[in-house]
């Protein structure tokens, strides 16, 4: 932690930085500290992007947005510091059933000001999901993480050298999923549609364990009647949500015309919903911390490549904490060719230990390790593997020799917690249009 900044517990993390709780000793309050990774402390990239981040949130003076305290930069890290919420996720709500539409109504309109301030700065969400919304006991809502916004105003802002578009698979728009256009305040719609549509009715419209077939989903499948999800939701509702998802962006509504249209609905007018109690909450203080330990091994001419070890939370941890994952991404890239003495990438598969990968709580240890196959040219590939939820464990470069036709990359993650998890964790050769994936299971007999 930095000076005058006592810590408490881990919160959550993503790809980018680590969250925990901590006291601002000279001030007595408690605030949220976002910490960047060790890994990305030498990426000039990365710290640019950490320090937009801040000047961008510092510039919101909006009560449904996270607000911004400080920005620390030391010798070993930097710190974001910025005001703690002591809320429930919108997605731990969610995941015990739909909310009452009155509540809900209340919930989205918090957000959709959030979305408008940041618009009217020129600025685009780019992951909008119930993970990153806190509901106040009260029943108000801030809207946090915008960790991968970028200012539409200025085209350098949170670019990747890649140019790749980030984002939770999700809640995908599926204009940036076929590669078209560019994040701007009607994408963030669309995700906001999806998180309305979730919260109304407790389902998403498109499920699916790998990351790329649920991206796909987004624009080539029609979202399913939100009343067949939901019995008696009220017709103007589901037209309300239907149109916040239209495919075409200049046909989507946009956050507050959607939720001013839901607030027209009379409370008599929506249906009762069944909601399952909260799960019983774990001490914080005494949970354990999941780990990602990620290495990658290139097949002889090529040295061993040094093991890289990256300390995270996992999405089962975070789960029974009932906090919310922040920058969760995952990159999608469309496939293409290797040219004559450019390096190619034939096939991709991945191998788990145990085998097959059923494993149980309170902790387990999964080993998985993807091989890819090339031409044997020499070049750079860039392997991303993502997680069950979609949120992205690891993404290594890996350097190729010519006459090398073989790499591999290798992930150990350790499961903590009771929370079952059943998925596939994938991995994509980003740039090259193939993937594969593994099944994991975790359970608590009984």
């Amino acid at each position: 932690m930095p000076d005058g900044y006592e810590f408490i517990r881990v919160l959550g993390a993503g790809g980018f930085g680590e969250v925990v709780l901590a006291r601002q000793t000279r001030l007595n309050r408690m605030v949220a500290v976002k910490r960047i990774h060790a890994a990305a402390l030498g990426d000039t990239e990365s710290l640019e992007r950490f320090r937009r981040e801040a000047r961008l949130l510092a510039t919101m003076d909006c009560p449904s947005v996270v607000r911004v305290f400080d920005l620390v930069r030391g010798p070993d890290g930097a710190h974001l510091v910025m005001e703690y919420v002591a809320g429930e996720p919108l997605s731990e709500l969610v995941s015990r059933g739909p909310l009452p539409g009155s509540q809900a109504v209340v919930v989205l309109r918090d957000v959709a000001d959030a979305l408008a301030a940041a618009a009217s700065r020129g600025i685009v969400h780019r992951d909008i999901k119930p993970h990153n919304v806190f509901v106040l006991p009260d029943g108000r809502a801030k809207l946090g993480d915008f960790g991968l916004a970028r200012a539409v105003s200025d085209p350098g802002v949170f670019r990747t050298a890649a140019d790749t578009t980030l984002g939770t698979p999700a809640y995908f728009p599926p204009e940036l999923g076929q590669g078209e256009g560019e994040p701007d305040e009607r994408s963030d719609a669309y995700s906001f549609a999806v998180v309305a549509y979730e919260t109304l009715t407790g389902r998403r419209p498109y499920e699916h364990a790998d990351a790329i077939a649920l991206i796909t989903a987004h624009w080539r499948l029609e979202p399913p009647d939100p009343r067949s999800l939901l019995p008696g939701l009220p017709r103007r509702a589901a037209d309300t949500l239907l149109s916040g998802m239209a495919k075409d962006p200049a046909s989507r509504m946009l956050p507050q015309e959607l939720v001013s249209n839901l607030a027209k609905i009379p409370p008599d007018a929506w249906p009762t919903v069944e909601r399952r109690p909260p799960r019983p909450r774990p001490d914080l203080r005494a949970a354990p911390t999941a780990r990602v330990h990620v290495g990658s091994d290139s097949v002889p001419p090529t040295p061993r490549l040094k093991r890289r070890t990256i300390r995270r939370r996992s999405w089962v941890l975070l789960a029974v904490a009932g906090v919310a994952v922040l920058g969760s991404a995952v990159a999608w890239a469309a496939g293409r060719a290797g040219g004559p003495g450019e390096l190619d990438v034939t096939s991709v598969r991945v191998t788990g230990d145990p085998s097959p990968t059923r494993v149980e709580c309170p902790r387990a240890e999964v080993r998985l390790a993807a091989v890819v196959d090339t031409n044997g040219a020499g070049g750079r590939l860039t392997l991303v593997w993502t997680g069950p939820d979609g949120s992205t464990l690891a993404r290594r470069q890996i350097d190729t020799s010519a006459g090398q036709r073989q790499v591999e990359s290798r992930l150990t993650l350790t499961l903590a917690g009771r929370q079952p998890v059943r998925g596939d964790v994938v991995v994509a050769v980003e740039d090259r249009g193939l993937t594969a994936s593994h099944p994991v299971v975790y359970r608590c007999p009984g």
